[in-house]
């Protein structure tokens, strides 16, 4: 992994292929989960299955709809194997990447709720269900060096969100998550639960704008069926897809236009 992102991020410093057509130079999609990291069960599949399995292939999914319109992107793992919070973003970091989209599925003790949901980093959840599912997936059982990591504690969020506000990036994850979420919205017969906030671990110390999406819940059985089969992983991955570029064409390709327009002798 990182010679191969050593030797991407050689690539692009030196020029790389042309620029991206939405004004994206990098993405990077996380496929939530993997290895010994199992993520939450399915209720639809025996034997179980579990989430970790289909975040990597709608992972997949978005890359592909992506790369087909110009961009290019790195998948944080490429295989089911165990990868830490810390070395998702870290990558991420590492191939100054314009755009980060981790993608998870959700559940509840009880299968009760449905709905797709989109997150940017900060301190306060915009709501106790937020905050459970947040504490959930910073239960990271993999550091960097192996051993069992503890979630980040609120001081060092507090610290990281310091830096954030005074970065555009913070800022631009909440119009990512927005364009993604109103993307992903007609890719699903369930509920439009919203764009939220919450203290993510994997979003934590990002130097791009920077979400986590709540694809839909794998424990109601019926939303469960949507979002792992092959017809609706393609829909939602395509919604995703469109949203990173909306995000592309709406606030990097603008950005990037005053530069150009000086151009040289």
């Amino acid at each position: 992994m990182r010679l191969a992102a050593a030797g991407l991020l050689a690539t692009l410093m030196l020029g790389g292929p042309a620029q991206a057509a939405p004004g994206l130079r990098l993405v990077v999609i996380d496929p939530g989960h993997g290895g010994t990291n199992l993520g939450a069960p399915s209720r639809v599949h025996h034997p179980a299955r579990y989430e970790k399995e289909f975040t990597l292939k709608v992972a997949r999914k978005v890359a592909a709809e992506l790369r087909a319109a110009g961009v290019t992107v790195v998948l944080t793992r490429e295989r089911d194997r165990d990868l830490s919070l810390k070395a998702r973003i870290g990558l991420a970091n590492r191939l100054r990447a314009d755009v980060f989209v981790s993608i998870h599925l959700n559940a509840t003790e009880v299968p009760g709720p449905t709905g797709h949901e989109t997150f940017f980093l900060a301190l306060e959840a915009t709501d106790e269900a937020a905050k459970r599912l947040a504490t959930f997936e910073n239960r990271d059982p993999v550091s960097v060096d192996g051993d069992a990591a503890a979630p980040v504690p609120d001081d060092a969020v507090g610290d990281i969100l310091l830096d954030l506000t005074r970065e555009r990036a913070h800022r631009d994850a909440q119009r990512l998550a927005e364009l993604i979420q109103q993307r992903l919205t007609p890719q699903s017969p369930f509920k439009n639960r919203g764009v939220k906030q919450a203290p993510f671990y994997v979003l934590m110390g990002a130097a791009m704008p920077a979400v986590v999406t709540e694809i839909g819940f794998i424990n109601h059985r019926a939303e469960g069926r949507y979002i792992t089969s092959e017809a609706g992983m393609t829909a939602i991955a395509g919604g995703i897809a469109r949203g990173v570029l909306d995000y592309g064409r709406l606030v990097v390709a603008p950005r990037a236009r005053p530069a150009d327009a000086t151009g040289g002798p």
